[in-house]
C-alpha cells in the first residue's frame, strides 16, 4: 500500500489538552523559603548565597517570610527576662521586646543609608538591586537569630558572645555575589561588617537612651 504523500493534523490530539481533574496542570516548581535559604546560609554560605541568587524571591517576601518574624521573636524573647531578672513588671519586659525590634528594623535601613556613600563607588550599586537588599536581610537575619539565642540562654554568653562572628563570615563568603569589582571585594567585606554588626549596637544605644 502506498503511504500517503501527507498528513492532516488531528486539532483534537495535537492541540494541548485541557486542565481538568482527569488531566491536571503539571505543579510549577516551587520556590525555597527565605527562612531554609537564611538557615542553608548559616551552614554552607557558598551554596547558600547561590541558591538565594538563583531563587529570584522579592526583597519584600524576604522581609515578610524571613526579617520580620525574627525581629517579632526577638521581642518576644524578652519576656525571658521575667525568669532571669527580679522585680521585671510587664511594661519593663514590653519596652525591652520594643527596643529589640527596632533596633533591627531601624539598623537595617541604617545599613542601607550608610552603604550609600560608604562603600566603594563601584559597589554602592550593588545594594541597589534585589539580591543586594536580600543580602543585607539575610545577614541581618543571621545576626538577629544569634541575639535571640544570646537573650533566651543567658548562662550561655561567654559562648554565645562570638556566635555574631559566624554572621561576619558569612557576609565574607557572600560578597562575591554581589559581583563588585575584584580589586574592591575586601573594602566591601570590611565595611559590609562593620554596618551590619555596628548599626544595630549604635541603634540599640539611642533607643535604649529614650525608650529605657
Amino acid at each position: 500500500m502506498e503511504k500517503p504523500l501527507y498528513t492532516l493534523d488531528d486539532p483534537e490530539t495535537d492541540a494541548e489538552e485541557p486542565v481538568s481533574p482527569d488531566n491536571p496542570e503539571p505543579p510549577k516548581p516551587s520556590r525555597p523559603s527565605a527562612i531554609a535559604l537564611m538557615i542553608k546560609i548559616l551552614l554552607t554560605p557558598i551554596e547558600g548565597w547561590k541558591a538565594l541568587r538563583r531563587a529570584r524571591l522579592k526583597t519584600d517576601d524576604v522581609a515578610a517570610s524571613c526579617f520580620y518574624p525574627l525581629l517579632a521573636l526577638a521581642a518576644l524573647s524578652k519576656f525571658s527576662l521575667f525568669f532571669y531578672e527580679a522585680n521585671m513588671t510587664l511594661a519593663d519586659v514590653a519596652k525591652a521586646g520594643l527596643v529589640a525590634f527596632v533596633t533591627f528594623f531601624f539598623g537595617y535601613f541604617l545599613v542601607l543609608f550608610f552603604a550609600g556613600f560608604l562603600l566603594p563607588r563601584q559597589s554602592r550599586e550593588a545594594l541597589k538591586n534585589e539580591f543586594g537588599k536580600q543580602f543585607v536581610l539575610m545577614s541581618m537575619s543571621t545576626y538577629v537569630l544569634f541575639y535571640i539565642l544570646m537573650v533566651l540562654l543567658p548562662m550561655l554568653d561567654p559562648v554565645l558572645v562570638f556566635l555574631p562572628g559566624w554572621t561576619i563570615y558569612c557576609i565574607y563568603r557572600g560578597v562575591r555575589f554581589l559581583r563588585v569589582p575584584k580589586e574592591k571585594e575586601s573594602a566591601t567585606i570590611g565595611i559590609m561588617c562593620l554596618l551590619v554588626i555596628g548599626c544595630p549596637i549604635l541603634c540599640n544605644w539611642i533607643f535604649t537612651e529614650i525608650l529605657l
